[in-house]
């Protein structure tokens, strides 16, 4: 993500912009998170952040930020709750859970109408919201209760919700967790002999979850909080970059351009200081990598785009090409 930020950073630089990285490392702590960005609102020359990648640390940075008015785009924290704390500094380009968790629950609603659907999630911040936000949309829509189950990082033995989700007759498993215990419990699934759909939020195009699945993750399908980096020429462009110089394509490597693009525009606008800076984010409309770019009046991106993927034949695909002959 750090990589794809510099690119979009020399770009602005070529256009004459004086832009440079001051990289901080908040070790995925809530606390280094804190003491990172108290260092960086000490140094006046730092007029805008992008991070953090997780909602914890966000979580614990965004009071440090709003105090000293330096206005915060995030790529990819998607907690609810980071926009409705209040900070008029805080910026989210991917979508929060909810949106996610409600396209999820609306794919498995259409594709399952009948059946039974069971959630699991992995305890932590980032996979419970989600699964909570899944099972209270799919409520609504089927009029049915929904399982939640949940497992925990580290987990090997699967053998107690495997067989819960056998007692439930399910035909949908959605999973809140990340690409590890994902494709484990899917591992553990398939093992037993559980067919059920597998959604998960583990989606993109190099994620590594269709790997780490092996064959039992063939046919799952996955939200991803951002962009389809695919979806345009310029976003194309971008990832043949990305996979020329360091060899991958970085999650909400869309995301993390466009946060440069952002901050881009409102120097170019004129903004000089932490407090017109933020302004002008908050008044940003430009068209970014992959769709527009506006914010809502608590810094969440509006329609900000959820992309669903499908594990076909060993790799994450787009999900609409499932339906492509020899996709």
């Amino acid at each position: 993500m750090m990589r794809t930020v510099q690119l979009a950073i020399a770009d602005a630089r070529a256009r004459g912009l004086d832009l440079e990285l001051c990289a901080v490392d908040d070790r995925e702590s809530e606390v280094i998170a804190a003491n990172a960005a108290a260092e960086l609102v000490a140094d006046h020359s730092v007029i805008a952040v992008i991070g953090h990648k997780n909602s914890g640390p966000s979580r614990a940075a965004g009071p440090v930020y709003a105090e000293a008015g330096l206005a915060q785009i995030t790529q990819c924290s998607t907690d609810n709750a980071l926009s409705r704390a209040g900070w008029p500094t805080f910026f989210r380009l991917c979508a929060d859970n909810e949106r996610q968790a409600s396209i999820a629950a609306d794919l498995a609603y259409s594709l399952h109408r009948s059946g039974s659907t069971v959630a699991v999630h992995d305890g932590t911040d980032y996979g419970r919201p989600l699964v909570e936000a899944f099972a209270t949309r799919l409520r609504a829509l089927s009029g049915r209760e929904v399982g939640v189950l949940a497992i925990r990082i580290g987990q090997e033995d699967f053998s107690d919700v495997v067989d819960a989700i056998r007692a439930a007759h399910a035909t949908v498993v959605d999973i809140g967790a990340t690409e590890i215990e994902s494709s484990k419990l899917m591992r553990a699934m398939r093992a037993a002999g559980l067919s059920a759909q597998v959604i998960s939020s583990e989606g993109g195009p190099d994620n590594p979850l269709a790997k780490l699945a092996g064959p039992a993750g063939e046919g799952s399908i996955h939200t991803y909080a951002g962009a389809d980096p695919m979806a345009t020429p310029r976003s194309r462009g971008l990832v043949q970059r990305c996979r020329d110089e360091f060899g991958e394509t970085p999650s909400y490597v869309i995301e993390c351009y466009d946060a440069v693009s952002v901050i881009a525009a409102a120097l170019e606008k004129g903004a000089a200081t932490r407090a017109e800076v933020r302004a002008a984010i908050a008044d940003t409309d430009l068209e970014g990598l992959a769709g527009r770019v506006r914010f809502d009046p608590q810094g969440d991106r509006i329609d900000a785009p959820v992309s669903l993927w499908q594990v076909i034949r060993g790799r994450m695909v787009p999900f609409a090409e499932r339906a492509v002959p020899g996709a």
